[in-house]
Protein backbone atom coordinates (compact mmCIF):
# COMPACT_ATOMS: atom_id res chain seq x y z
CA UNK A 1 0.00 0.00 0.00
CA UNK A 2 3.06 2.27 0.69
CA UNK A 3 4.80 1.90 -2.60
CA UNK A 4 0.78 1.95 -4.17
CA UNK A 5 0.57 5.30 -2.71
CA UNK A 6 4.06 6.81 -3.90
CA UNK A 7 3.64 5.65 -7.65
CA UNK A 8 -0.24 7.38 -7.42
CA UNK A 9 1.64 10.54 -6.42
CA UNK A 10 4.70 10.10 -8.86
CA UNK A 11 1.82 9.23 -11.93
CA UNK A 12 -0.54 12.54 -10.90
CA UNK A 13 3.47 14.50 -11.31
CA UNK A 14 3.45 13.07 -15.01
CA UNK A 15 -0.24 14.03 -15.42
CA UNK A 16 0.50 17.55 -14.55
CA UNK A 17 3.40 17.30 -17.60
CA UNK A 18 0.90 15.67 -20.01
CA UNK A 19 -1.45 18.38 -19.91
CA UNK A 20 1.50 21.07 -20.03
CA UNK A 21 2.72 19.13 -23.17
CA UNK A 22 -1.08 18.99 -24.37
CA UNK A 23 -2.30 22.63 -23.80
CA UNK A 24 -0.01 25.36 -23.03
CA UNK A 25 0.81 25.82 -26.72
CA UNK A 26 3.06 28.90 -25.65
CA UNK A 27 5.14 26.89 -23.31
CA UNK A 28 5.26 24.40 -26.45
CA UNK A 29 6.66 27.21 -29.01
CA UNK A 30 9.39 27.70 -26.75
CA UNK A 31 10.06 24.63 -26.04
CA UNK A 32 10.82 24.20 -29.95
CA UNK A 33 12.83 27.12 -30.08
CA UNK A 34 15.15 26.02 -26.90
CA UNK A 35 15.41 22.44 -28.54
CA UNK A 36 16.33 23.79 -32.13
CA UNK A 37 18.89 26.43 -30.21
CA UNK A 38 20.57 23.36 -28.33
CA UNK A 39 20.74 21.19 -31.83
CA UNK A 40 22.01 23.89 -34.17
CA UNK A 41 23.57 21.30 -36.88
CA UNK A 42 20.04 19.26 -37.01
CA UNK A 43 17.23 20.68 -39.06
CA UNK A 44 14.82 22.97 -36.86
CA UNK A 45 11.54 21.95 -35.72
CA UNK A 46 8.58 24.22 -37.40
CA UNK A 47 6.47 26.35 -35.19
CA UNK A 48 3.85 25.55 -37.33
CA UNK A 49 0.74 23.27 -36.52
CA UNK A 50 1.95 20.33 -38.43
CA UNK A 51 5.76 20.83 -35.92
CA UNK A 52 3.91 22.08 -33.16
CA UNK A 53 1.79 18.06 -33.44
CA UNK A 54 4.53 16.41 -34.12
CA UNK A 55 6.59 17.66 -30.92
CA UNK A 56 3.51 16.97 -28.97
CA UNK A 57 3.18 13.54 -30.21
CA UNK A 58 6.50 12.67 -29.32
CA UNK A 59 6.59 14.69 -26.02
CA UNK A 60 3.05 12.39 -25.26
CA UNK A 61 4.79 8.82 -26.45
CA UNK A 62 7.65 9.50 -23.68
CA UNK A 63 5.27 10.64 -20.77
CA UNK A 64 3.50 7.52 -21.62
CA UNK A 65 6.75 5.57 -21.50
CA UNK A 66 7.42 6.42 -18.48
CA UNK A 67 4.21 5.98 -16.39
CA UNK A 68 4.06 2.47 -17.81
CA UNK A 69 7.60 1.55 -16.67
CA UNK A 70 5.66 2.30 -13.15
CA UNK A 71 2.83 0.01 -14.40
CA UNK A 72 4.91 -2.28 -15.14
CA UNK A 73 6.60 -2.65 -12.05
CA UNK A 74 3.42 -2.67 -9.96
CA UNK A 75 2.74 -6.43 -12.01
CA UNK A 76 5.96 -7.18 -11.35
CA UNK A 77 5.63 -6.84 -7.94
CA UNK A 78 2.10 -8.39 -7.25
CA UNK A 79 2.52 -11.38 -8.82
CA UNK A 80 1.39 -13.19 -5.83
CA UNK A 81 2.97 -16.42 -4.12
CA UNK A 82 4.05 -19.54 -5.57
CA UNK A 83 4.00 -23.09 -4.08
CA UNK A 84 6.16 -25.96 -5.07
CA UNK A 85 5.58 -29.66 -4.48
CA UNK A 86 8.71 -31.59 -5.01
CA UNK A 87 7.95 -34.98 -4.41
CA UNK A 88 5.89 -34.89 -7.95
CA UNK A 89 8.97 -34.33 -9.41
CA UNK A 90 10.78 -37.32 -7.77
CA UNK A 91 13.57 -34.73 -6.19
CA UNK A 92 12.81 -35.22 -2.22
CA UNK A 93 11.18 -37.83 -0.58
CA UNK A 94 7.31 -38.45 -0.88
CA UNK A 95 4.75 -35.96 0.61
CA UNK A 96 8.19 -33.43 1.23
CA UNK A 97 6.48 -29.83 0.63
CA UNK A 98 9.13 -26.68 0.17
CA UNK A 99 6.39 -23.35 0.14
CA UNK A 100 8.38 -20.20 -0.75
CA UNK A 101 6.59 -16.47 -1.46
CA UNK A 102 7.53 -16.01 -4.69
CA UNK A 103 5.75 -12.36 -4.68
CA UNK A 104 8.89 -10.84 -6.68
CA UNK A 105 9.32 -13.33 -8.84
CA UNK A 106 7.04 -12.55 -12.17
CA UNK A 107 8.32 -14.72 -14.80
CA UNK A 108 8.26 -18.21 -14.87
CA UNK A 109 11.17 -19.01 -17.11
CA UNK A 110 12.80 -17.10 -14.15
CA UNK A 111 11.91 -19.91 -12.06
CA UNK A 112 12.63 -22.54 -14.60
CA UNK A 113 16.30 -21.50 -14.40
CA UNK A 114 16.08 -21.68 -10.92
CA UNK A 115 14.76 -25.38 -10.95
CA UNK A 116 17.71 -26.38 -13.12
CA UNK A 117 20.31 -24.56 -10.87
CA UNK A 118 19.11 -26.15 -7.90
CA UNK A 119 19.00 -29.69 -9.42
CA UNK A 120 22.63 -29.86 -9.64
CA UNK A 121 22.73 -29.66 -6.03
CA UNK A 122 20.20 -33.15 -5.67
CA UNK A 123 22.51 -35.01 -4.24
CA UNK A 124 23.71 -32.92 -1.70
CA UNK A 125 22.74 -33.90 1.99
CA UNK A 126 21.02 -30.15 2.48
CA UNK A 127 19.72 -30.61 -0.55
CA UNK A 128 16.13 -28.61 1.15
CA UNK A 129 17.83 -25.84 2.18
CA UNK A 130 20.16 -25.41 -0.09
CA UNK A 131 16.77 -24.93 -2.66
CA UNK A 132 15.28 -23.06 -0.23
CA UNK A 133 18.52 -20.49 -0.10
CA UNK A 134 18.41 -20.38 -3.68
CA UNK A 135 14.91 -19.07 -4.24
CA UNK A 136 15.87 -16.52 -1.98
CA UNK A 137 18.43 -15.54 -3.31
CA UNK A 138 16.71 -15.24 -6.44
CA UNK A 139 13.68 -12.73 -4.46
CA UNK A 140 16.74 -10.91 -3.05
CA UNK A 141 18.19 -10.28 -7.21
CA UNK A 142 14.72 -9.04 -8.51
CA UNK A 143 13.95 -6.74 -5.59
CA UNK A 144 17.44 -4.96 -5.79
CA UNK A 145 15.85 -5.00 -9.55
CA UNK A 146 12.65 -2.76 -8.28
CA UNK A 147 14.70 -0.61 -6.56
CA UNK A 148 16.74 0.08 -9.57
CA UNK A 149 13.23 0.87 -11.70
CA UNK A 150 12.52 3.09 -9.04
CA UNK A 151 15.66 4.64 -9.31
CA UNK A 152 15.89 4.50 -12.96
CA UNK A 153 12.36 6.18 -13.09
CA UNK A 154 13.43 9.21 -10.59
CA UNK A 155 16.41 9.38 -12.51
CA UNK A 156 13.89 9.52 -15.96
CA UNK A 157 11.44 11.86 -14.48
CA UNK A 158 14.49 14.20 -13.04
CA UNK A 159 15.52 14.40 -17.17
CA UNK A 160 11.93 15.16 -18.53
CA UNK A 161 11.67 17.49 -15.89
CA UNK A 162 14.48 19.77 -16.76
CA UNK A 163 13.96 19.24 -20.25
CA UNK A 164 10.46 20.68 -20.59
CA UNK A 165 9.87 22.68 -17.53
CA UNK A 166 13.60 24.00 -16.23
CA UNK A 167 15.23 24.90 -19.16
CA UNK A 168 12.19 26.94 -20.26
CA UNK A 169 12.82 29.04 -16.70
CA UNK A 170 9.73 27.70 -15.10
CA UNK A 171 8.89 25.62 -12.24
CA UNK A 172 6.75 23.20 -11.70
CA UNK A 173 4.44 23.82 -8.81
CA UNK A 174 2.24 21.11 -7.06
CA UNK A 175 -0.51 21.46 -4.64
CA UNK A 176 -1.52 18.88 -2.38
CA UNK A 177 -4.81 19.37 -0.11
CA UNK A 178 -6.27 17.84 2.64
CA UNK A 179 -3.49 16.00 3.02
CA UNK A 180 -4.06 15.97 7.17
CA UNK A 181 -7.46 14.02 5.97
CA UNK A 182 -6.04 10.55 5.35
CA UNK A 183 -4.71 7.82 7.90
CA UNK A 184 -1.82 9.42 9.93
CA UNK A 185 0.43 6.71 7.82
CA UNK A 186 -0.72 7.38 4.90
CA UNK A 187 -0.18 10.95 4.83
CA UNK A 188 3.46 10.30 6.44
CA UNK A 189 3.97 8.26 3.41
CA UNK A 190 2.64 10.85 0.92
CA UNK A 191 5.82 13.21 2.50
CA UNK A 192 8.29 10.52 2.54
CA UNK A 193 7.59 9.92 -1.17
CA UNK A 194 7.53 14.12 -2.09
CA UNK A 195 11.07 13.43 0.00
CA UNK A 196 12.77 10.59 -1.68
CA UNK A 197 11.45 10.33 -4.76
CA UNK A 198 10.40 13.72 -5.84
CA UNK A 199 13.16 15.69 -4.60
CA UNK A 200 13.60 17.11 -8.12
CA UNK A 201 15.51 20.64 -8.98
CA UNK A 202 12.31 22.39 -10.39
CA UNK A 203 9.89 20.57 -8.56
CA UNK A 204 8.30 22.64 -5.42
CA UNK A 205 5.24 21.37 -3.67
CA UNK A 206 2.88 23.37 -1.70
CA UNK A 207 1.12 21.10 1.25
CA UNK A 208 -2.29 21.89 2.62
CA UNK A 209 -1.83 20.56 5.93
CA UNK A 210 -2.82 20.43 9.87
CA UNK A 211 0.52 20.38 11.69
CA UNK A 212 -0.87 18.73 15.16
CA UNK A 213 -2.35 15.81 12.93
CA UNK A 214 0.69 15.50 11.36
CA UNK A 215 3.05 15.53 13.92
CA UNK A 216 -0.03 12.58 15.27
CA UNK A 217 0.78 10.41 11.91
CA UNK A 218 4.57 10.69 12.67
CA UNK A 219 4.21 9.15 16.36
CA UNK A 220 1.77 6.51 15.24
CA UNK A 221 4.32 5.57 12.39
CA UNK A 222 7.32 5.65 14.82
CA UNK A 223 5.46 3.99 17.74
CA UNK A 224 6.08 0.52 17.16
CA UNK A 225 9.40 1.24 16.39
CA UNK A 226 9.77 2.94 20.28
CA UNK A 227 7.95 -0.30 21.59
CA UNK A 228 10.06 -2.98 20.05
CA UNK A 229 13.10 -0.87 20.82
CA UNK A 230 11.97 -0.63 25.05
CA UNK A 231 12.34 2.92 24.36
CA UNK A 232 11.33 5.35 27.77
CA UNK A 233 11.84 8.63 28.35
CA UNK A 234 10.98 11.14 25.29
CA UNK A 235 9.55 10.01 21.71
CA UNK A 236 12.66 8.82 19.90
CA UNK A 237 11.91 10.30 16.83
CA UNK A 238 10.83 14.91 17.13
CA UNK A 239 7.92 15.51 15.72
CA UNK A 240 8.90 19.34 14.63
CA UNK A 241 12.37 18.55 13.78
CA UNK A 242 11.09 15.44 11.59
CA UNK A 243 8.91 17.89 9.38
CA UNK A 244 10.99 20.57 9.61
CA UNK A 245 13.81 17.83 7.17
CA UNK A 246 10.99 17.79 4.66
CA UNK A 247 9.09 21.26 4.43
CA UNK A 248 11.47 24.28 4.17
CA UNK A 249 8.93 27.08 4.55
CA UNK A 250 6.76 26.57 6.57
CA UNK A 251 3.65 29.22 6.67
CA UNK A 252 0.77 29.12 8.90
CA UNK A 253 -2.73 30.65 7.33
CA UNK A 254 -3.86 33.61 10.12
CA UNK A 255 -7.49 32.41 10.79
CA UNK A 256 -10.12 34.69 9.25
CA UNK A 257 -10.92 38.48 9.58
CA UNK A 258 -14.75 38.97 10.84
CA UNK A 259 -15.26 41.05 8.43
CA UNK A 260 -14.74 38.60 5.65
CA UNK A 261 -16.75 36.20 7.65
CA UNK A 262 -19.59 38.70 7.52
CA UNK A 263 -18.99 39.14 3.81
CA UNK A 264 -19.04 35.52 2.63
CA UNK A 265 -22.49 35.54 4.44
CA UNK A 266 -24.32 38.69 4.24
CA UNK A 267 -23.43 37.38 0.22
CA UNK A 268 -24.97 34.14 0.63
CA UNK A 269 -27.96 35.08 2.85
CA UNK A 270 -30.04 36.38 0.31
CA UNK A 271 -30.60 33.03 -1.44
CA UNK A 272 -32.39 32.28 1.29
CA UNK A 273 -36.20 32.62 1.20
CA UNK A 274 -38.18 33.76 3.64
CA UNK A 275 -35.43 35.78 5.68
CA UNK A 276 -35.86 40.01 5.53
CA UNK A 277 -33.70 42.68 5.68
CA UNK A 278 -33.05 42.72 9.80
CA UNK A 279 -32.90 38.60 10.30
CA UNK A 280 -30.08 38.83 7.66
CA UNK A 281 -28.11 41.06 9.69
CA UNK A 282 -28.84 39.49 12.72
CA UNK A 283 -27.83 36.06 11.25
CA UNK A 284 -24.77 37.52 10.11
CA UNK A 285 -23.83 39.13 13.28
CA UNK A 286 -24.41 36.23 15.71
CA UNK A 287 -22.32 33.59 13.40
CA UNK A 288 -19.91 36.17 12.50
CA UNK A 289 -19.09 36.25 16.46
CA UNK A 290 -19.59 32.89 17.57
CA UNK A 291 -18.22 30.80 14.83
CA UNK A 292 -14.35 29.27 14.64
CA UNK A 293 -12.84 31.59 12.10
CA UNK A 294 -12.03 28.63 10.08
CA UNK A 295 -13.29 29.02 6.22
CA UNK A 296 -14.61 25.26 6.06
CA UNK A 297 -16.25 25.45 9.47
CA UNK A 298 -17.88 29.02 8.12
CA UNK A 299 -19.24 27.76 4.89
CA UNK A 300 -20.40 24.02 7.06
CA UNK A 301 -22.05 25.95 9.48
CA UNK A 302 -23.77 28.44 6.96
CA UNK A 303 -25.05 25.01 5.45
CA UNK A 304 -26.02 23.50 8.43
CA UNK A 305 -28.10 27.02 9.32
CA UNK A 306 -29.71 26.54 5.88
CA UNK A 307 -31.07 23.08 6.08
CA UNK A 308 -32.26 23.56 9.65
CA UNK A 309 -34.20 26.72 8.41
CA UNK A 310 -35.71 24.83 5.90
CA UNK A 311 -36.56 21.29 7.75
CA UNK A 312 -38.49 23.92 10.51
CA UNK A 313 -40.21 25.92 7.83
CA UNK A 314 -41.40 22.51 6.22
CA UNK A 315 -43.08 20.87 9.20
CA UNK A 316 -45.29 24.62 9.45
CA UNK A 317 -42.89 26.21 12.15
CA UNK A 318 -42.39 29.43 12.74
CA UNK A 319 -38.78 29.46 14.94
CA UNK A 320 -36.83 32.40 14.78
CA UNK A 321 -34.27 32.32 12.25
CA UNK A 322 -32.00 34.22 14.68
CA UNK A 323 -32.56 31.15 17.39
CA UNK A 324 -31.79 28.57 14.73
CA UNK A 325 -28.39 30.69 14.30
CA UNK A 326 -27.79 30.64 17.85
CA UNK A 327 -28.33 26.26 17.34
CA UNK A 328 -26.03 26.32 14.51
CA UNK A 329 -23.23 28.47 16.39
CA UNK A 330 -23.44 26.19 19.52
CA UNK A 331 -23.77 22.86 17.21
CA UNK A 332 -20.69 23.80 15.41
CA UNK A 333 -18.49 25.64 18.01
CA UNK A 334 -19.53 24.10 21.31
CA UNK A 335 -20.85 20.79 19.93
CA UNK A 336 -20.57 18.72 23.84
CA UNK A 337 -23.03 22.11 24.73
CA UNK A 338 -25.56 20.97 22.09
CA UNK A 339 -25.25 17.04 23.01
CA UNK A 340 -26.26 18.64 26.38
CA UNK A 341 -28.93 20.78 24.87
CA UNK A 342 -30.29 18.34 22.73
CA UNK A 343 -31.10 15.70 25.48
CA UNK A 344 -32.59 18.78 27.66
CA UNK A 345 -34.19 21.58 25.66
CA UNK A 346 -34.60 23.51 28.68
CA UNK A 347 -30.66 24.45 28.80
CA UNK A 348 -31.41 26.54 25.76
CA UNK A 349 -33.42 29.25 27.57
CA UNK A 350 -30.12 29.11 30.13
CA UNK A 351 -27.66 30.21 27.52
CA UNK A 352 -29.90 32.48 25.41
CA UNK A 353 -29.91 34.49 29.40
CA UNK A 354 -26.36 34.27 29.79
CA UNK A 355 -25.57 35.44 26.19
Amino acid sequence: QQEALWRALLLEVVEALHRLVEHDATWLHGYIDHQNRLQPDQPPTSMDAEGCAATRATLTTRLDDLAASLYRSVEREEAGRLEFQWDAAGKLVANTVIRAGFSAIPILGQIGKAVEKAGEAAGAENYPDQLLNLFQRERLRVYREQVQSLEQFHTDLAKVINELVTSQKRRMVIFIDDLDRCLPEQAIGVLEAIKVLLDIRGCIFVLGVDREIIEHGIRVRYKEFALAEGHSGPFPVAERDYLEKIVQIPFSLPPLAPHAITSFLQRRLPAVTGLNDEERNQIAALMTTGLLRNPRKVKRSFNIFRLHLRLDRAQGRTTPAGLLAKLTVIQTSFPDLYERIAKNPTLLKSVEAIA
